[in-house]
């Protein structure tokens, strides 16, 4: 059987402010109007069976895995967590150890979950033709034929052509770090070199043995993972490796099948420029932007504020409701060096947006004040937050769409549009959602103190 497994687990900081670490590109719109999660799953529609694909991530993200791939039928055991990011060796090993102990004969499809592709008919044919080649016993990676001189993708250097069950490919010589521009540009001339798509097909089978040959203490490690119930007992044991580095680099059985479709790896505000329509000065607008005489300008924006600009050229404006982005194009890769500044300074705006995701829903920060802030809750219907009490500040909650029911110490209330509830600091309280449709409520909070953890739990459905 065909089985696929789809990492995302990645922060995604190179489209900050609007990935943040707690919600980071995998799971954000940015073509399409769905996540670029989902549309990594809709692609192997007609390939493989919704049943038969895993997608590898850690408890963080749990809940927001669970709510993106509820679309497909797929089912929760088929999310593996790791209790910790070990690169993607030992989260491609522990899927194929899982998934080879119930199908011995299982082929694997490994992609990454936060890639764009164009024309999915030559996608999934290239999978077919990769599959053809894994059935032999090979390590199957896909390339992609440079379209410029890049310096961020990592290269692969071919030699001589194959033909496996008649089924034309290429020999692997080698697997290429990011190079510098003088390199890029040398790459680019030869017709040997492809960009690494990081996308793999194989038999759960040969990646073991492969596995046991370059990283025998992880294989051993990994054959001691029955059940994804227990990877806490043996994570902590496993040290971080990239496949590419401890496997495909050595490996005698890789070959490349080159790429029929359009590709990125949308590692950067400009690379997602690249692939958006533009207007006749080659800019890209996407939300409320009034613009006077600039050319190659891309704007992004996630709030409902104006934006305007005059004669620009060459830049990348992202802007969201706490946090705004200006930079050149030619510099957006070190975007990630500005949300490391935001780690060692402790700021919120590196973890979060001001709209923060729940298993429940979500909840917008709308102001902030001292001894008060406001939000705007929203509870997705039949969902609830945990039975909890406050001990330092008091809650004033205003139903504006839906209806709620409102535990109040002993006390059940229902609480209707245009209704509300006053819980005091100290009381036992819970917020449900009975109804079909969201349930969206202003919260005003007052108190000396007012961050999240204030927070004493007595029962909760997400088991936080």
């Amino acid at each position: 059987m065909i089985h696929a497994i789809i990492l995302a687990g990645g922060s995604g900081t190179r489209f900050w402010p609007f990935s943040r670490e707690l919600e980071p590109k995998q799971f954000i719109q940015l073509i399409g109007g769905v996540s670029l999660l989902e549309a990594s799953i809709k692609r192997l529609e007609g390939v493989v069976p919704q049943g038969n694909i895993y997608v590898v991530t850690n408890y963080a993200y749990f809940y927001e895995v669970k709510k993106r791939i509820r679309t497909f039928n797929i089912p929760d055991k088929n999310i593996i967590l790791e209790p910790e990011g070990k690169n993607t060796a030992p989260a491609i090993g522990v899927c194929a150890q899982l998934i080879g102990r119930l199908d011995p004969d299982a082929l694997l499809i490994v992609l990454p979950s936060d890639h764009y592709i164009k024309n999915i008919a030559a996608f999934r044919s290239c999978l077919k033709k990769a599959m053809v080649c894994a059935e032999h016993n090979y390590l199957v990676t896909i390339g992609i034929k440079p379209k410029s001189p890049a310096t961020g993708y990592g290269y692969i250097r071919t030699s001589r052509r194959l033909s496996v069950d008649k089924q034309s490919c290429f020999k692997v010589d080698t697997f290429l770090e990011k190079p510098d521009l003088i390199k890029a540009r040398k790459f680019f001339r030869n017709k040997k070199y492809f960009w690494n798509s990081g996308i793999i097909v194989c038999k759960a089978k040969t990646f073991m043995d492969e596995l046991k040959i370059y990283l025998p203490e992880l294989y051993s490690l990994l054959g001691s993972i029955k059940t994804a119930r227990i990877m806490d007992k043996v994570w902590h044991r496993i040290r971080p490796v990239s496949v590419d580095y401890g496997i495909l680099e050595h490996s005698r059985r890789i070959v490349l099948i080159p790429a029929s479709f359009y590709w990125s790896d949308l590692g950067s505000w400009d690379a997602l420029n690249e692939v958006l329509p533009k207007d006749k000065k080659g800019n890209v607008i996407q939300g409320d932007c009034l613009d006077l005489d600039s050319r190659h300008l891309s704007v992004f924006s996630r709030s409902s504020r104006l934006i305007s600009t005059i004669g620009l050229k060459d830049l990348i404006i992202a802007d969201t409701p706490d946090a705004l982005l200006v930079c050149n194009r030619q510099r957006a890769q070190e975007v990630k060096k500005i949300v490391q500044s935001l780690k060692i300074s402790k700021r919120k705006e590196c973890l979060v947006n001001s709209t923060e995701k729940r298993p429940w829903g979500a909840y917008t920060v709308l102001q902030l004040g001292e001894g008060f802030k406001v939000k705007l809750v929203e509870i997705e219907p039949h969902k609830r937050i945990s039975l909890q009490l406050h001990r330092k500040r008091a809650e004033h909650w205003v139903v504006i769409a839906g209806y709620a029911k409102v535990t109040w110490g002993r006390k059940i209330k229902i609480v209707r549009t245009n209704e509300s509830i006053y819980i005091p600091k100290g009381t036992r309280h819970r917020l449900e959602n009975p109804g079909n449709v969201s349930l969206k409520i202003v919260e005003v909070q007052t108190g000396r103190y007012l961050e999240e953890d204030d927070i004493e739990r007595f029962d909760d459905d997400f088991m936080r």
